[in-house]
């Protein structure tokens, strides 16, 4: 069975890209098409299609208007994000607002229909890059919330990594003294009492990765 896509997006150039993609595979079909997000409101009053590949950023209506007019009225329609807009909160409105995936504007012709073909069945994928994008967000306010700075975070990556003082003090060319100190400031700020406890912290909180 051919399933009907729907493309709701502001530029033609985008459009006609993804139905050169869609042409290529058997298994869909382009079948609708809106210029924003009103437009394709009042298609979908009267039509229904298998699922929505939608743009954010778009005149009159934009992409968080069509989610919340899809969460209302047809909610058993999946919906695939495809936005050149990178930023972490976007991603995590719409993904909360129901959108079964995320994809920025330079995925692959497989990851698009890897991720379609995950929708269409109910799944939620990610590509790699746009849950770095969510992680890196959040590890940067955790980071805020403890007050760690970057030479900290590198420090507390060492211990984690089992590097013991004296390699820590060689590799950030201090004396082992001001590497303590440091460690004692961290130990402070986290709440903690020695290296393991602060590692642990730091990994359960994602302050960290290596």
């Amino acid at each position: 069975m051919v399933s009907k896509i729907m493309i709701v997006d502001n530029h033609v150039i985008v459009r006609e890209g993804l139905k050169l993609i869609f042409e290529t595979n058997r298994d869909y079909n382009i079948e609708y098409e809106a210029i924003d997000g009103q437009e394709a409101i009042a298609l979908l009053k009267i039509k229904q299609p298998d699922l929505i590949l939608l743009d954010i950023k778009m005149p009159n209506i934009d992409g968080f208007g069509v989610m919340n007019y899809v969460n209302d009225y047809c909610p058993e329609v999946p919906v695939v994000v495809l936005s050149t807009i990178d930023n972490s909160q976007d991603i995590k409105t719409m993904l909360k607002l129901g959108a079964k995936s995320y994809l920025l504007k330079d995925a692959s012709t497989d990851v698009i229909f890897n991720t379609v073909s995950n929708a269409l069945k109910g799944n939620t994928i990610l590509q790699y890059n746009v849950t770095e994008i969510v992680r890196h967000e959040q590890r940067n306010m955790q980071n805020n919330f403890f007050q760690l700075e970057s030479l900290e975070v590198d420090l507390l990556t060492s211990l984690a990594q089992g590097k013991k003082i004296k390699q820590i003090a060689v590799d950030q060319h201090f004396s082992e003294r001001t590497v303590k100190n440091n460690l004692t400031k961290i130990y402070s700020k986290l709440g903690v009492s020695s290296g393991l406890e602060a590692v642990a912290l730091a990994v359960k909180n994602d302050l960290i990765t290596f």
